[in-house]
């Protein structure tokens, strides 16, 4: 299985899960959209391919001749969504990707997310989805890609998920990196002192690179309907607690403190939205998360959050973000 295709490679993961690739002698194929940051891909050797993944014409030119998609584009969660906009990327282009990994006979490794997973007792890899997802156009296209999935899977298509946690760290391509929504810029805010405090509820923390090498572990290894969970070494913890991680790191003497908020606190909801608020509201089992057969059968081995935040660091300092 040497050549592979890429989506969404220009973002924090897909682009740690390119150098992998490349490092790994596949031939790397990546669906890029016009005027994204493609100039490091370039570099590292992986074939640009111009296009759109809600385009399944666009997807098939990419990915004939490959024997695996890797599906990392999506649209993210954030204050401001569209359902039209999450669901022709979200839902449309994971389904592109699976009828035309059908049609090439190639595996599909699709990444997903924790949202609209059942989560009573610690998450593991056999995870089932609420009866009511949560109404965000994050939530419900990716609950949809999921379970279409999930449903071609059980009937012998080729497909697996990897779930990653709060991902940040280094990537080949700083700028989307660096989005808006990236929790590296919440780390750059927090050295800087310009983040006073957070909500609280806890968050599987993990290093981009540790979440690629599942992804690129699970092309070779993965087994067809499995979901594995790409979370950090450590147990769950509140972006709080994880932001003094890199205080700590840097050595300043500001720490982020924490925001409970009550089942009566009314102003929370005009403060922090909707979405940040449930979270805080929820009880989370403990421990958050049991990945062991993602650690056993793909040899995972995390690195440790303070050695990730350190690696962090320097990356934010080398591109000049601190």
């Amino acid at each position: 299985m040497n050549a592979v295709m890429v989506t969404g490679a220009t973002g924090l993961i897909g682009s740690n899960i390119c150098r992998l690739l490349v490092e790994q002698e596949h031939e790397v194929r990546a669906l890029v959209r016009p005027g994204s940051e493609t100039g490091p891909l370039a570099a590292l050797g992986v074939t640009l391919v111009h296009g759109d993944i809600t385009s399944i014409d666009d997807v098939a030119r990419a990915a004939e001749g490959t024997g695996a998609i890797i599906n990392s584009a999506a649209l993210l969660g954030g204050a401001a969504q569209d359902l039209a906009a999450s669901k022709a990327t979200n839902f449309d282009g994971s389904v592109h990707c699976y009828d035309v990994a059908a049609r090439y006979g190639c595996r599909v490794v699709e990444l997903a997310t924790t949202t609209f997973l059942r989560h009573d007792e610690p998450l593991g890899e056999h995870p089932e989805v609420v009866e009511e997802v949560p109404d965000d156009p994050y939530s419900v296209s990716k609950a949809g890609a999921f379970r279409e999935g999930m449903t071609r899977a059980a009937a012998g298509q080729d497909i697996l998920f990897v779930i990653p946690g709060g991902t940040f760290g280094p990537a080949p391509c700083p700028q989307r990196a660096m989005g808006q929504t990236s929790y590296n810029r919440l780390v750059r805010a927090a050295i800087r002192g310009r983040l006073r405090d957070y909500v609280s509820y806890p968050v599987p923390w993990v290093r981009a690179e540790d979440v690629a090498f599942v992804v690129v572990t699970a092309v070779n290894l993965g087994k067809p309907g499995d979901t594995y969970l790409a979370f950090g070494r450590e147990d769950a913890m509140t972006t709080a607690a994880f932001l003094n991680v890199a205080c700590e790191v840097v050595g300043v003497e500001h720490r982020i403190a924490e925001v409970r908020i009550g089942p009566d606190d009314q102003e929370a909801l005009a403060r922090y939205g909707e979405t940040l608020v449930d979270l805080a509201r929820r009880r989370f089992p403990v421990p958050w998360f049991d990945n062991s057969y993602t650690r056993e059968l793909l040899g995972y081995h995390p690195m440790p959050l303070a050695e990730a935040m350190r690696e962090t660091v320097d990356w934010l300092h080398d591109i000049g973000q601190i």
